[in-house]
């Protein structure tokens, strides 16, 4: 049928190329369709043939990795420290961090483990505040655009249960955050 209403107008080479055009424009191929096709016949007469190439379409491309929360960031930290997960732990820390372990297997050895008996059974970001300057007087230096974190730790040792909140400071980095999780001198527990 639709053969039949448009055999009349094939007589007419004008009529038939606008057609075709109009029908393109109405027509969509996926983007990647389109290396397929080099021209595309626009019928007979004065119209001939006309290229089919496609807009110009913007590679898809990945988003940008979001930058992750500070208290994301502190939880992530801690979760690889009660999994014994030292070595993905380092790049998480502050270079001044890292300089001041001496590297990652002084940092694999040193780094204060959970004694088995201690377990963390929750832990909770109690607030989290940026700081516009901060200086870390054991350490004698001053950091800018700090997020200081209070943790909330509710641990169990055997039979007993406790509750404990913690002070972190996290520094701006390429992407994120790192910690300031110094070497101690003396070893606790619960960590840095």
């Amino acid at each position: 049928m639709v053969k039949r209403i448009f055999r009349p107008l094939r007589r007419w080479p004008v009529v038939e190329t606008l057609l075709l055009r109009v029908a393109g424009q109405l027509t969509t191929w996926p983007a990647d369709d389109f290396g397929r096709f080099v021209s595309a016949p626009a019928g007979s007469g004065l119209a001939g043939a006309f290229a089919a190439v496609p807009p110009p379409v913007e590679p898809l491309r990945p988003p940008p990795p979001a930058s992750i929360a500070p208290a994301n960031f502190e939880t992530r930290f801690m979760r690889l420290h009660v999994e014994g997960r030292f070595e993905e732990m380092w790049e998480m820390l502050a270079e001044d961090a890292q300089r001041a372990w001496g590297g990652l297997q002084n940092f694999m050895r040193e780094m204060p483990r959970l004694d088995e008996w201690l377990e963390i059974l929750d832990m909770q970001v109690a607030s989290v505040t940026v700081l516009e300057s901060w200086t870390d007087n054991l350490h004698q230096r001053t950091y800018s655009n700090v997020a200081r974190l209070v943790m909330r730790y509710r641990v169990r040792q055997q039979w007993r249960e406790w509750t404990f909140d913690r002070q972190v400071h996290l520094v701006p980095a390429a992407g994120g955050w790192r910690t300031l999780c110094y070497p101690t001198r003396a070893r606790t527990a619960a960590g840095r």
